[in-house]
């Protein structure tokens, strides 16, 4: 490692995407190591560090924590051993920083100045900071963009639950206490105080076929991972085979619905039960209410499914909510008579991976890297997804090759961890696979009381869009 200078780097991280822009400016070391920048970047900007991240140099090399690199796949740079200096020596040059990979908050490092090492007062330090930066989980940009308009209009149907999501506080975009944020650097040590030691988990030990770098490929784009599965999807297998999804089938009851004037919503923002049937009629009750055998519905908030469709579409860009009516955009129709229905499926299959919060699905803690993982489970449906075979193999088999998944959950008294991921990526995973009609259960063993005895399958619309190479 370089050996420390009589300089000091000045940093300006900006938060990318963001508008109106948010960003600090720091001095620190140069010998500042990645882990320690990592923990200055989480205090200055607000983060609460509960998230996976990473750096990526210039030059393409990635620098981490090796904890967090997934069976070595993404060849991490072990950030404690790697100094800012040895990346960042001239001014002008920058990084990247992402922070939490599901709302995918994506920072420029950049080396403003280098200057001279007294500054006067101990590095690290924040002279400069504009804006606070979203709230954790929000859901990206457009999520923090809609949290925003939320808050600040107390008319807005979600108000009141924004403000209970975050705790009953008042969030202030503009205002930033650079006292506080600098008090916390200092005190930094005491805060990213060193937790017991991991248990020793075992590597990875079956990828059924893949190198790491396909799985990696196929984890960081699952619909575009040449080295695994055709890039040119089979359009005509996969247009017969369409409306075998329920979530098209459901999405085609709405969109029906909200042509001309929209559809009013309930007074909490809920779509109004005859509207709710009519989904759970399209999608098939058996698979998108299977709670409906034993109590009537009564809300939208009690069929995941409807949830899970409406927000797709909302996330994908085509609907919008105005003054209590949900709505579909004049350029989503204009999309959807372009390009059919075939593009609306490819955008919320796209949505379903890139932007929607899988921990909403669920009261499971702690296991957001089930998202990242679950792509693996389209190699092993186009493995052995052909025949019927029992939902716990599949289980079985994305803790054999990722068996650091339980580590993530939060300790409960009543299920060990291993039990809560396995649990987690079938209430997640097969919810939302079963959803896009890329696969389907054994009806012989669908109820809830069967859940251990439960066998699956692909589907034909798996089969079009996932054709192996």
């Amino acid at each position: 490692m370089p050996q420390p200078t009589n300089k000091a780097y000045q940093l300006k991280v900006s938060l990318l995407g963001a508008q109106p822009p948010i960003w600090r400016r720091l001095l620190i070391a140069p010998d500042t190591t990645f882990q320690d920048l990592h923990r200055i970047i989480q205090l200055a900007m607000g983060w609460q560090a509960c998230h996976l991240h990473m750096f990526q140099a210039g030059d393409d090399r990635l620098i981490g924590d090796p904890a967090e690199d997934f069976d070595g796949m993404l060849n991490f740079q072990d950030e404690t051993m790697v100094a800012v200096s040895a990346v960042l020596n001239k001014e002008g040059q920058a990084l990247t920083y992402d922070y939490d990979f599901g709302d995918s908050w994506e920072h420029e490092v950049r080396l403003e100045k280098v200057l001279p090492g007294d500054q006067g007062e101990p590095l690290p330090r924040c002279i400069k900071a504009v804006r606070q930066c979203p709230p954790e989980d929000v859901g990206g940009l457009p999520g923090f963009y809609d949290f925003l308009e939320a808050m600040e209009d107390a008319a807005h149907p979600e108000h009141v639950a924004v403000r209970e999501w975050i705790g009953g506080e008042w969030f202030e975009p503009e205002f930033v206490d650079l006292d506080d944020i600098n008090q916390a650097l200092a005190e930094r040590d005491a805060l990213f105080s060193e937790t017991e030691s991991e248990p020793d988990i075992p590597p990875a030990r079956d990828f059924f076929g893949l190198s790491p770098s396909q799985v990696h490929e196929l984890l960081q784009n699952p619909l575009n991972c040449p080295s695994v599965f055709k890039p040119l999807i089979n359009a005509e297998a996969v247009n017969r085979e369409l409306d075998t999804a329920p979530v098209i089938r459901m999405t085609k009851v709405l969109v029906e619905a909200m042509k001309g004037k929209g559809i009013r919503l309930t007074g909490k923002g809920n779509l109004p039960l005859k509207q709710v049937k009519a989904m759970i009629e399209a999608g098939g009750e058996e698979i998108v209410a299977p709670m409906a055998r034993y109590s009537p519905i009564r809300s939208e908030e009690h069929v995941l499914a409807v949830i899970l469709t409406r927000v797709l579409l909302e996330i994908a860009g085509y609907t919008k909510k105005q003054k209590g009516v949900l709505s579909l955009k004049k350029t989503a129709e204009t999309r959807l008579e372009k390009k059919g229905w075939l593009m609306v499926y490819r955008d919320l299959l796209s949505t379903a991976f890139t932007r929607l919060s899988w921990a909403s699905m669920d009261h499971y803690d702690g296991l957001d890297e089930i998202q990242y993982t679950a792509p693996f489970c389209f190699w092993l449906l186009s493995e052995k997804g052909e025949q019927w075979r029992p939902v716990d193999d599949y289980l079985e088999d994305m803790l054999k090759a990722f068996p650091r998944l339980p580590l993530a959950a939060y300790p409960v008294v009543y299920m060990s961890d291993e039990e809560q991921a396995r649990s987690a990526l079938r209430s997640r995973m097969l919810t939302l696979y079963q959803l896009l009609g890329l696969i389907e259960l054994d009806p012989e063993h669908a109820r809830l009381r069967d859940e251990g005895e439960q066998r699956m399958r692909r589907t034909g619309l798996f089969e079009g869009l996932f054709v192996r190479i």
